[in-house]
């Protein structure tokens, strides 16, 4: 099932009932486990405060002049990431077709982390889908993925962190994660996959 948010700067899509059960918990269980990093950041030269992370394939290859490689990061996944690549599989071609992944990574928050608002891409033809695999989820623990106008002056959306959902938008629109309440005794974690199609839309 698809629901789409036309705003003035982009469209975002949502996908509620992404994956079978089993898929889910395997998904959640997998970003479960130890190998968290600390100190990640919405923009690293900015922002004071930071939260968890967790990188498994795509831009951090770097070039033969240093600089930082887009390249399509499928086969890394899979042999980084087993879970996480079984579950691109299972979208690919259902929510993503003549997409190319070129990044693949979770986040986490917990209580007293925040996200700041930042874009993910510049040009045309980036995505970003964040994926939401928790069980259950409430809305006064907070956590939603907000939305702004290009100029950042005014929210545009606001998505629900539904649990086994994903909402996919224009790596050009302003976006930031809403912490966590602390009523929230957890982490709030979410899955990211990065695609380019730079010859079409959504």
């Amino acid at each position: 099932m698809t629901a789409t948010a036309k705003t003035d700067w982009a469209t975002t899509r949502r996908f509620k009932d992404v994956f079978e059960e089993d898929m889910r918990r395997s998904i959640y269980e997998f970003l479960l486990l130890p190998g968290w990093e600390t100190g990640w950041k919405s923009n690293s030269k900015r922002d004071a405060y930071s939260f968890l992370h967790k990188h498994f394939a795509g831009w951090r290859r770097k070039g033969d002049k240093g600089a930082v490689e887009v390249y399509d990061c499928e086969k890394e996944l899979e042999i980084a990431a087993p879970v996480p690549y079984a579950a691109w599989l299972n979208i690919k071609e259902r929510l993503f077709p003549g997409h190319k992944l070129v990044r693949c990574y979770a986040n986490g928050m917990a209580y007293g982390m925040d996200g700041t608002v930042h874009s993910d891409a510049h040009h045309p033809g980036n995505y970003t889908a964040v994926y939401y695999p928790h069980e259950r989820w409430s809305p006064n623990w907070g956590g939603e993925t907000i939305f702004y106008t290009k100029e950042e002056d005014r929210v545009i959306d606001c998505n629900f962190p539904r649990p086994n959902s994903m909402v996919v938008f224009d790596g050009r629109m302003p976006h930031r994660a809403n912490g966590v309440s602390r009523s929230y005794t957890g982490v709030r974690i979410t899955l990211m996959f990065k695609t380019e199609k730079p010859d079409g839309d959504l």
